[in-house]
């Protein structure tokens, strides 16, 4: 098994956060299949760019994210 690039990982966080909904990190971790390290160090890489808002250790898609989840 081959480690997954950062750009695979960030992808598939998209992927999952594209619905809209608050996601905890836990839930992230379990649908990515990654550690919750892993988590959080992106989602405070993509919160730099405002494409994530984290309310309540929960994490939520903003509209600069969406726009950038149909480019991917």
């Amino acid at each position: 098994m081959t480690k997954r690039t950062n750009k695979e990982v960030r992808k598939a966080i998209f992927k999952i956060l594209s619905d809209k909904k608050l996601h905890s990190y836990g839930d992230l971790e379990r649908k990515v299949n990654t550690n919750w390290k892993t988590i959080r160090d992106h989602i405070e890489y993509m919160e730099l760019f405002d494409a994530v808002e984290i309310i309540d250790n929960k994490v939520k898609i903003t509209d600069y994210g969406l726009k950038v989840t149909k480019k991917l």
